[in-house]
């Protein structure tokens, strides 16, 4: 029996509300949620919720394995009662994590700084970073955690617990000053197979011929594709200081981590020619630009901005060109043409099975201006944080990773092609389909799609796609019809839908995002690796209920 086949066995409507996506463990990183009335529920008080589940999304707080290892350090180093602690690998965390906490962004949840407390303790021969927090302000807390990816995995938390009982308590630092170097993280053969693995598959098939090759040491791994984010900013923010210029809709913890750095943020958000001619009379007017970033396409919508024209304008005016190629990965296309920096949530299509987090950096040695820069910038700062486990854990998930997108294109471009021929139907309450060619800046992806090989046949655009409803008693009747696995993530091996600009953007300032095409009736789906019959007949019976609403 196929994989596909037998994946399409897999009936989300039989599991639990809380559970994974199966199979279950204690490393999964997505959790079921069944319904609108959940989903509502968990954007207004996620904390009511969390209780309740079995897995979550890791970088959303310290859950399972790694919760307990927070517990059991607290429990060690005696903290003051109504506090609890978040642990991080790496020293300066502390100095990131705290600026955030006392920050205003954090409204009515912001600490004082004397509210947070220091330690520094030592288990199995790795030192940890520990913050300490009024857990009645937990969230405002964890910054660094949550949005900044700096954690540990629970593959981490797990090896360590079994140790906690030795645990050295090397001390507590007020204001978190004077604490001893970190240790870091060891690497194994599994991390440099990583990076041969992933320079290899960025110089496959490319578009266009490169002088320079990408090598395995312009391969950088992290903990997490946003800590790849974060270290990245952080290395540029001290070589070209100023806002990073962002065009598109961007994953919202990256939005936040701009909106909050030093130098903020300048949101392009239509990412449309009209953007590209603003930017380019802002550089004209003397304004200021650390780099430009951009998911290329762009979650949840797709669109695509005009890369080759912001690569002109970097070389002209010196900045450094980002590209987040997420959602349709490096299986598909190459930006090597364009980019300075690729950036690539390895959670994602390359794990494929939803059990782990990881990140990379690829460095392009054909940019002759940035490349040394940012190579000296990037590897000066570097240390590992990626558990060799972890290591191990993606290098085997990643074997079938080209299979794996070979299928996904197909899926998610017969759902696009299935809602698209709704739209031209005027009693459909399909209104709108964002996946390339139907959405805006399609015909920028074109140039840089990989070329056809014997075992790649059809280079597409990945698995992400979203559908656009004329009304939201429309979209939540197809969400709480959709007999889909229900909740964030994509690029894993069964399909997941959520209403991801409802329940992300529902409360921060939604009129804002939908200017630009983030509207609250969208149901965002990922498709996964499941028979393409069964995906689309389980949209058309979700379909039929919603026409019985109307």
């Amino acid at each position: 029996m196929s994989k596909s086949l037998s994946l399409s066995n897999v009936d989300p409507s039989t599991v639990e509300f809380g559970q994974s996506l199966p199979p279950h463990g204690p490393h999964t990183i997505t959790v079921h949620m069944t319904g609108w009335e959940t989903v509502e529920r968990f954007r207004d008080d996620p904390r009511s919720l969390v209780p309740h589940f079995k897995s979550i999304y890791p970088r959303f707080s310290p859950f399972g394995p790694s919760a307990m290892l927070c517990g059991s350090v607290a429990q060690k180093i005696k903290l003051p009662q109504g506090y609890g602690c978040v642990l991080f690998v790496s020293r300066d965390a502390w100095a990131s994590n705290s600026s955030h906490a006392v920050s205003q962004f954090r409204k009515e949840e912001r600490l004082d700084a004397e509210e947070l407390r220091y330690y520094v303790v030592e288990v199995n021969g790795i030192r940890l970073y520990v913050v300490g927090f009024p857990q009645a302000k937990a969230r405002a807390a964890i910054f660094q955690w949550q949005h900044g990816g700096l954690g540990f995995s629970t593959r981490m938390a797990e090896a360590l617990l079994p140790h906690v009982d030795s645990l050295v308590n090397v001390g507590e630092f007020s204001g978190g000053v004077g604490a001893p170097e970190p240790t870091f993280l060891p690497e194994g053969e599994s991390h440099g197979a990583i990076r041969a693995r992933i320079a290899g598959l960025v110089m496959r098939a490319c578009a266009k011929e490169y002088e320079e090759s990408v090598e395995a040491e312009d391969v950088f791994l992290y903990q997490t594709g946003m800590a790849a984010i974060t270290r990245l900013h952080e290395a540029i923010a001290v070589i070209r200081p100023g806002p990073t210029v962002v065009f598109g809709a961007v994953f919202h913890s990256t939005y936040h981590l701009f909106e909050e750095s030093e130098g903020g943020i300048k949101h392009y958000g239509m990412a449309g020619e009209s953007d590209v001619d603003d930017f380019e009379k802002y550089l004209e007017g003397g304004g200021k630009c650390g780099y430009v970033f951009t998911e290329f396409p762009s979650n949840p919508i797709l669109v695509s901005v005009n890369l080759m024209r912001l690569r002109k304008l970097a070389d002209k005016y010196g900045f450094f060109l980002v590209v987040d190629d997420t959602c349709a990965s490096f299986a598909n296309i190459d930006v090597l043409g364009a980019a300075d920096v690729v950036v690539t949530s390895l959670t994602k299509a390359f794990s494929g099975y939803a059990d782990l987090m990881a990140g990379s950096l690829v460095l392009n040695p054909n940019s002759t201006r940035a490349y040394p820069t940012l190579k000296q910038a990037v590897s000066s700062r570097f240390h590992n944080e990626l558990f060799e486990a972890d290591a191990v854990h993606l290098l085997s998930n990643s074997n079938d990773y080209l299979a794996r997108c070979v299928i996904h294109n197909r899926n998610a471009s017969a759902l696009a092609g299935y809602f698209h021929d709704l739209v031209q139907d005027p009693d459909s309450p399909v209104t709108k389909v964002w996946y390339p060619p139907y959405s805006p800046g399609s015909g920028n992806l074109e140039a840089f799609l990989r070329k056809p090989t014997e075992d790649y046949p059809t280079p597409g655009y990945g698995c992400l796609l979203s559908v656009e409803f004329e009304t939201m008693e429309q979209t939540t009747a197809f969400y709480d019809a959709l007999n889909f696995f229900k909740g964030p993530h994509l690029g894993a091996h069964l399909t997941l839908c959520m209403p991801y600009n409802f329940m992300i953007y529902g409360k921060e300032n939604p009129e804002y995002h939908e200017k630009y095409g983030l509207t609250p009736q969208q149901i965002r789906i990922s498709v996964g690796l499941e028979d393409q019959g069964v995906l689309l007949g389980r949209c058309k019976v979700a379909l039929s209920k919603v026409a019985k609403t109307a």
